[in-house]
């Protein structure tokens, strides 16, 4: 072994990562350490260099081989790095079918009370509590589901992130719970504008959270709380509320739902002015 092909050898690897810094963070290895390892005034202990070795794909013996005969190991088979999701830069491209996507959100970052009827409580409506907000660039949401009332759940609370873009007509909305994962969802609106009412209607489809994970489809609601709430109380209003609760208006009780015109030939969205008429 040519132990002193190690700096070389971990260099080259770090060449195939997006950054240093990334590398670093993924391997919880101080920056200021790893940067003695790249120039070889320290070595990793056996865990890091473990550790190393996994995160970059390659086995405990080679990383000490010669750099000529390294550099051509690794042109063959390259470092597999850290685990690419496919589905970021998927979800970046996005924003370019509306190049006005950050202006056009802006104006709804805040706080929302979300209204359906979900399809394992009939008779009831979830109001849930939403955030939106805006973090380098991109709109994101955490949205908790309050199941508090309901004696059927190990789980009170269900927890949501996602992220939202503006298409340049609808706002789109695509939110996972957090600790299952297996409940996703997909929300169009009509956006509403700053002379209108502070409501958005639109649709919801996903796999809910009964045991027989069903794919739903439900009329949503989305009430304007604005910038700030007192977050505690607000969830504490959340929950399951039965329909002839008098706290739901009227028209949110039209709005969600679920019914069809008999001339419809599809299950359609319905905005604001339609249940203002």
């Amino acid at each position: 072994m040519a132990e002193d092909s190690f700096p070389e050898n971990l260099r080259l690897l770090c060449s195939y990562a997006h950054s240093i810094t990334e590398v670093c963070e993924k391997l919880a290895i101080n920056r200021q350490q790893f940067h003695r390892y790249l120039n070889g005034q320290s070595r990793p202990s056996h865990r890091n260099l473990r550790n190393i070795c996994d995160f970059f794909g390659v086995e405990l013996h080679e990383i000490y081989m010669e750099a000529g005969d390294f550099s051509r190991l690794i042109s063959l088979r390259r470092p597999q790095g850290p685990e690419i999701d496919p589905f970021g830069s998927f979800i970046a491209k996005l924003h370019r079918v509306n190049p006005n996507a950050r202006r056009d959100m802006a104006e709804y970052i805040g706080y929302y009370k979300c209204f359906f009827r979900p399809v394992e409580f009939p008779g009831m409506m979830q109001r849930s509590l939403m955030r939106m907000f805006s973090d380098k660039g991109f709109v994101y949401i955490w949205n908790v589901e309050n199941y508090g009332a309901s004696k059927r759940r190990s789980r009170n609370l269900l927890f949501y992130t996602g992220i939202a873009f503006h298409n340049g007509e609808r706002i789109m909305v695509h939110e996972r719970e957090k600790r299952a994962g297996q409940m996703m969802w997909t929300t169009i609106l009509y956006p509403s504008r700053m002379d209108q009412a502070s409501l958005m209607t639109g649709l919801s489809l996903g796999v809910s959270s009964a045991m027989s994970r069903d794919i739903a489809c439900y009329r949503v609601v989305w009430e304007a709380l604005g910038p700030k709430v007192d977050v505690r109380a607000e969830i504490r209003e959340c929950g399951l509320i039965s329909l002839d609760d008098p706290t739901i208006p009227s028209d949110i009780l039209d709005a969600t739902r679920n019914d069809s015109d008999p001339e419809e030939q599809v299950f359609t969205g319905r905005p604001w002015d339609v249940f203002r008429s």
